[in-house]
């Protein structure tokens, strides 16, 4: 047996409708509030985006660029070989690094082997400016040529005995001496020298090759060597 509802009156329909509408608002405020934080969220993700976006371009602007490398085509044989600039010049690398540049300079510059005159000539050639390097070609050149004198027959041996060196001027006192032993057995007395060294580190393009030899640029401008008076 089914219970018939009794139909609203006017009164309680009234209050239903309203129990629905308050429900209903409150449905809609509680979704309005959700949206709205999860736009809070959105927002926030993106300042944080754009500011870590911010940080990095900046990062990337304070580093420093690359150093570029360019392709060298040999025009004779087609040999590409890559080049690479070196950075902006420095004064110095410290005390430590310009003695050993001061001294492969020295030993290279002022000895003489035959087998290894090639390769002493062209790094005397990679580390010498202008002035310095014009000074020591000359002694290659004409019939008194070093190694047309020499040979195969006479060797030079240098010695580096002290090395001074000053990295705020680019001047340094380099004492050596020099010995020649011929192959017939006979061995000339030893030289002293004093030479005065004028250098510093250049920005310039190198193959490979090349900056295993003067990886840091280091060039000799001046080179004054004097006999040096030693008392025994």
């Amino acid at each position: 047996m089914t219970t018939e509802q009794k139909p609203l009156t006017g009164k309680e329909e009234i209050n239903l409708y309203l129990t629905e509408s308050a429900s209903l608002e409150r449905d809609l405020l509680a979704e309005k509030e959700k949206s709205k934080r999860t736009a809070w969220r959105v927002a926030g993700a993106s300042m944080a985006m754009a500011f870590l976006g911010l940080v990095a371009g900046i990062a990337g602007l304070s580093q420093e660029a690359p150093i570029p490398t360019v392709l060298r085509v040999d025009n004779t044989t087609g040999a590409v070989e890559a080049v690479t600039v070196q950075r902006e010049s420095e004064v110095s690398y410290g005390e430590a690094v310009d003695s050993y540049f001061l001294n492969k300079y020295v030993l290279n510059r002022e000895g003489y082997e035959y087998k290894t005159i090639q390769s002493m000539y062209e790094t005397t050639r990679l580390m010498s400016g202008q002035d310095a390097w014009l000074s020591y070609n000359a002694t290659y050149s004409g019939p008194n040529a070093r190694d047309a004198v020499l040979n195969n027959r006479t060797e030079i041996i240098v010695k580096v005995r002290s090395i001074a060196s000053n990295s705020d001027t680019g001047i340094a006192t380099v004492r050596y001496t020099t010995q020649k032993k011929h192959t017939n057995g006979r061995i000339e007395p030893v030289e002293h020298w004093i030479a005065t060294v004028g250098y510093t580190y250049v920005r310039a393009i190198m193959t490979t090759e090349e900056r295993r030899i003067n990886p840091l640029g280091f060039v000799v401008n001046t080179f004054r060597a004097d006999p040096e008076v030693v008392r025994n």
